[in-house]
């Protein structure tokens, strides 16, 4: 049985396309929440009564869920502009947050920096690999090169959203049958940022991998 349970002034989101929409938990009651106007990047979501809307939330004790909701009412306390939405239903647990990991074959350039100088870096050309999968905690890949856990691993990650250079350190190495290595990598100098943007692509992908089951 999920341990889900909403409390005032816990974050939520409401996903609307690829934006996702920042809120706060006004009110719980037994058959309904209230929220104050969702907002992303300075742009205010209006919503009408009748509405289903999806939503996610991060909760530290409990982990990570997407849930959706329906849209009751609009109104207002004092100076203050809410939205009554049904209890969530749809519920569903997600990985925890750095942690929540989406397949997805993407060419990924990579190059091996072990004991490299800082300045000599660039000077290094990439090499092409295959990410299998990603979270915002680290990657899988395929490469046909040989390589050992002691290695430290510049990954160039291009995505919709973001495009970073990430330093990575090796935590897993298995031979595929056609020779390849499989590689697990840890990011090592991602940014609070950096891992933000990062989740938000994931759960984007994610969104879309589910539509088109």
């Amino acid at each position: 049985m999920l341990n889900f349970n909403l409390k005032v002034n816990d974050r939520v989101e409401v996903i609307i396309g690829e934006k996702a929409y920042k809120a706060l938990i006004m009110d719980v009651e037994d058959d309904f929440l209230k929220m104050n106007v969702p907002v992303c990047d300075g742009d205010y979501l209006m919503l009408h009564a009748g509405e289903k809307i999806e939503m996610n939330t991060y909760l530290s004790e409990n982990g990570c869920f997407n849930f959706s909701c329906e849209v009751i009412s609009r109104g207002k306390e004092g100076s203050i502009i809410y939205y009554k939405i049904s209890t969530p239903f749809n519920i569903v647990k997600i990985q925890r947050r750095n942690f929540f990991r989406v397949g997805l074959l993407n060419p990924v350039q990579y190059k091996k920096i072990t004991g490299i100088d800082e300045e000599d870096i660039p000077k290094i050309p990439y090499k092409d690999g295959l990410m299998v999968d990603l979270s915002a905690g680290g990657l899988k890949f395929k490469i046909n090169e040989e390589i050992t856990k002691e290695d430290l691993i510049l990954v160039s990650l291009k995505l919709s959203k973001i495009e970073v250079e990430i330093k990575c350190d090796i935590v897993r190495i298995e031979n595929t049958p056609d020779k390849e290595k499989l590689c697990g990598l840890r990011f090592i100098d991602i940014t609070p940022a950096q891992s933000e943007k990062m989740i938000q692509e994931l759960f984007e992908i994610m969104r879309r991998q589910r539509a088109n089951m």
